[in-house]
This record gives structure tokens, C-alpha cells and sequence, in this order.
């Protein structure tokens, strides 16, 4: 017996199958009785494959580093009483609360007001180097110039300890957590830089020579990664009791091909429905899939700037290194109360090309299809794009 390319021979018959693959041709030929059926009877490992791109789907593929955002929140600042030109001789002219005990009109008073230290000046350099935009997102400068962040690490220190009779065995002993630090652009306004600057200052009166309280320097800021995800939409409102109209066609196709199989002797892949979502075509949009938030943090390092001649297509950048007592994971430790995260996204990435309607037609216009339909979308993992379009 040889095979050709337009059609298969067997003995003096030379049975022309042209247009089909070779595989429904050999089970056209096998339903007739032409060759004899000597396929082993084995599963094949499409089951496992199947499975394999479902977990993976579920999973949302894989995180990018690329994908992330942060949020930053000033210090409280000092609180101290503000001066006005007063209306008689008995009038000091001071006006307004003095939480932080500084003497009106004093030497630490007056380096507060120098230095940007007070409530109200280290609320617009704050405002200054966030410069939200008006859009209807909020995007901050402060936290757009934020080009790297590190999630940093947490260790539980352990001592050996031994009892009667045992080896020695680890126990929790203390917890640290790993260095933070932050790289932000250089805006061509420098209001990021001197935002810091003034922070630092906030933190030590470098005219007086004094620190100031620990809660009037000490913030928070936010680390967030992000992901897509599925918020569910229908090709069309389904009445009650009936399907919708993409379901429909999804079943109609798959009965096809399935009888299609079945008459001509092909096996269909197993494992097919693994996986497989239930829900309509989603619409997908950006959203948090972890965070945890830095607590009484303080900038402790802030970074040089690289000046160079030379360096022309390049954008200026500084370091801050961060002081803090702790980080926790948001939904944990009664932090936040973020909205439900549906990660349902991954049956419909499971999917051959996004499409459920592909998967359930022939491999012989499953594939003309999908590169036809390729060639005008983009069904690959979008959350690469996030930080362009989040």
C-alpha cells in the first residue's frame, strides 16, 4: 500500500481523498471494511495536555514583573499654629491649633516653617510631586515615576532547642523583614526630588540639630501586582429559560462534529471538555491580584542623581531606600476589604485562540479559521499591557 499526497492506494484501487486530512481518510477507509483497524486501544495524552493548559489557565498563566502599581501617602507633618498680622496691640497674630506643642514664634517654630516641615507646606510639596491628572482614573505622578518597588522579604529567625532525650530542633525565635526600596523617574519639574528632600528634613531639623516625633514623619504606601481578569458579558440577553445565542451555537457545532467523527472513523481529542468554561465570551479589564501595605515607614536613603554629558537618551532616576516596621498582605491582618478577584479568565484563555466556537469544529476548519481570525486580534495574555493601559 502506498499513500500519495492527493489520495491513498490500496492494491490495484486508487481511492482519491483530496481535500480531507490523511487521518479521516485512512477512518473513511477502515468504516468500509478497505483496511483493516490496527490502531492500538490506548488513551492518548491529550487528556493530560488538556489538563495541563487548564491549571495553567486557571492560574492566569504567569506574573509579570512589568505589572504593578503603588500608592503612596504623605506624612502627617507638624502641627503647629500659623501667623497672621493681628488686629491690636494685645493680638500675638497666631492662629489655629498647635497639636504639636512648638512655641509659636521660636526657633523651631520659624526652621518648621524653613524646612517645608509644617501640615499645610508639606501638603503642597506632596501635591506637587503628585500632580493627579483629571481623568476620571486619578493617575498620580508620584506613583507613575515609581519604576521599581521590591516586595520585600520576611524571615522567622529560629534558635535550636533540644528536650530530653531529642535532637536539636528549630523554633520561631523573632521576625525580620528584608531591605524596600523604590527607583523613581526625575520629573523635569524635580517636585518628586524635592518632596523627599523635604521629608528627610521633616525627619531631622538639620537647622536646629533636633529629630522630631516619630508619628508627625512616619506614613504608609501600598505595592500592588496586577492581573486581567473576567467581568462576564453575553453576545446577547438570553430570555428566561433559554440559552443564549452563542451557547447555541457553540452545542449545534459540536454535535457536527461529533457525528462528523463518528461517520467517518475518526477518534475526537480526548479530554476535550476539561476545562472548559461555562460562561460566555468575558470582557476583560485590569485589576489588583495582590498588595500588601508598608506600615510607619520613613524614607532613611535618598539616592543620587547621575548627571552625564553623555548620557542623551537616557531619563535621570533616584533611589530611595525605606525604614519601616512592618508589611502586611492585604485581606490579611484586617488590612483592606479589596472587592472579589474573579480569576475565571483562565477558561476563557483555555479556549483555542480566545474563540470558543474553534474549538469545537474539525482541525481541518478549526485552523484556517483561527488564522484568519488571528490576523486581526490579538488573543494573547494582555496583562503584559497593563501598565501601559491600567
Amino acid at each position: 500500500m502506498a499513500i500519495f499526497r492527493k489520495g491513498i492506494k490500496v492494491g490495484k484501487h486508487d481511492i482519491r481523498v483530496s481535500g480531507i486530512t490523511k487521518e479521516r481518510g485512512q477512518g473513511i477507509l477502515r468504516k468500509l471494511g478497505v483496511i483493516e483497524d490496527k490502531r492500538p486501544k490506548t488513551n492518548d495524552g491529550m487528556g493530560d495536555i488538556q489538563t495541563i493548559r487548564t491549571i495553567v489557565g486557571k492560574g492566569e498563566g504567569f506574573q509579570f514583573p512589568v505589572n504593578f502599581k503603588v500608592a503612596f501617602s504623605p506624612p502627617r507633618g507638624i502641627n503647629q499654629m500659623e501667623y497672621s498680622a493681628g488686629n491690636a496691640r494685645q493680638d500675638p497674630g497666631y492662629r489655629g491649633s498647635n497639636t504639636s506643642k512648638v512655641k509659636s514664634g521660636g526657633l523651631d517654630w520659624r526652621t518648621h516653617i524653613m524646612n517645608n516641615s509644617t501640615e499645610g507646606l508639606l501638603a503642597k510639596r506632596f501635591k506637587a510631586a503628585q500632580a493627579v491628572s483629571g481623568s476620571s482614573t486619578k493617575i498620580s505622578k508620584l506613583d507613575l515615576y515609581c519604576s521599581k518597588v521590591t516586595i520585600p522579604e520576611k524571615q522567622v529567625t529560629t534558635g535550636l532547642y533540644t528536650q530530653s532525650g531529642t535532637a536539636p530542633f528549630p523554633f520561631p525565635q523573632n521576625v525580620q523583614y528584608g531591605t524596600l526600596s523604590t527607583t523613581f523617574y526625575c520629573d523635569g519639574t524635580m517636585h518628586i526630588k524635592n518632596y523627599f528632600d523635604a521629608w528627610q528634613k521633616l525627619i531631622h531639623n538639620d537647622l536646629t540639630g533636633n529629630f522630631n516625633f516619630w508619628d508627625e514623619y512616619t506614613a504608609e504606601f501600598d505595592v500592588f501586582t496586577r492581573t486581567t481578569l473576567a467581568s462576564g458579558a453575553r453576545l446577547e440577553t438570553a430570555g428566561e429559560g433559554e440559552k443564549p445565542w452563542a451557547d447555541k451555537v457553540s452545542e449545534g457545532i459540536q454535535e457536527f462534529t461529533k457525528d462528523l467523527n463518528e461517520a467517518t472513523g475518526v477518534d475526537g481529542p480526548r479530554g476535550q471538555g476539561q476545562g472548559r468554561g461555562t460562561k460566555p465570551i468575558p470582557k476583560l479589564k485590569f485589576a489588583d491580584n495582590y498588595g500588601v501595605r508598608i506600615f510607619s515607614c520613613f524614607p532613611q536613603i535618598v539616592g543620587g542623581i547621575d548627571l552625564d554629558h553623555s548620557a542623551t537618551d537616557s531619563i535621570a532616576t533616584f533611589d530611595v531606600t525605606w525604614s519601616y516596621v512592618k508589611w502586611n498582605p492585604f485581606k490579611m491582618g484586617n488590612i483592606g476589604n479589596r472587592s472579589t478577584i474573579n480569576l475565571s479568565v483562565g477558561e476563557f484563555r483555555n479556549e483555542k485562540d480566545g474563540f470558543p466556537f474553534l474549538e469545537d469544529l474539525p482541525p481541518e476548519l478549526s485552523g484556517p479559521l483561527s488564522g484568519a481570525i488571528g490576523q486581526g486580534i490579538n488573543t494573547g495574555p494582555l496583562s503584559k499591557a497593563s501598565n501601559l493601559f491600567g
